[in-house]
């Protein structure tokens, strides 16, 4: 890994992370050190201007216990991505492609939509797995004071670990009424 540091997850002696500066990630056999697979996004603009940089702090997993073994993580970009664990390639039946765009309904304080590819949003963690929820934050650059208070407001979201479906919103600034 890059720095700062991911920790990886094993699992039946697959070792699954991030690395580099796009966020690939590896899935390394655990005893001969062997790469299974690596998966790797280009995002370009929205990678290179992310206010969360490098390699993440790692990988989720997910199972149903049957065989439907997944990694999930947020990329640079700013988007949740599942793969199958067997084989690095992104579920089709996920959001998108194997794909949810995490800056989709995300706001300034005038309520309106950020650009999906210069908008100011990230996350420089590892998606929370309970069950069949991920659950996923959002982070923006350190050490700045907000400029005026239409910046992009923080939200703490949970989906569908099967589809991707959006099945909560938690606002971490309050919204009127909240």
């Amino acid at each position: 890994c890059a720095l700062p540091i991911c920790t990886p997850v094993m699992i039946k002696g697959v070792l699954y992370t991030t690395g580099g500066t796009r966020r690939s990630v590896v899935a390394l056999d655990a005893k001969s050190g062997e790469v299974n697979w690596v998966y790797s996004l280009r995002e370009g603009k929205r990678a290179a201007i992310a206010p969360r940089q490098l390699s993440g702090r790692g990988v989720s997993y997910w199972t149903d216990g049957k065989g439907d073994d997944r990694v999930v993580f947020v990329t640079t970009g700013y988007r949740l991505i599942s793969l199958n664990a067997h084989t690095g390639q992104p579920v089709p039946g996920f959001g998108k492609n194997g794909m949810v765009d995490l800056k989709e309904g995300m706001t300034t304080g005038t309520g309106q939509q950020i650009d999906l590819e210069t908008g100011e949003a990230g996350l420089h963690s590892t998606p929370l797995v309970v069950k069949d929820v991920i659950i996923v934050g959002s982070s923006f650059k350190e050490g700045m004071t907000v400029a005026t208070h239409t910046n992009t407001k923080g939200l703490v979201r949970a989906y569908d670990a099967h589809t991707g479906k959006l099945l909560w919103t938690f606002n971490t600034i309050p919204r009127p009424g909240e």
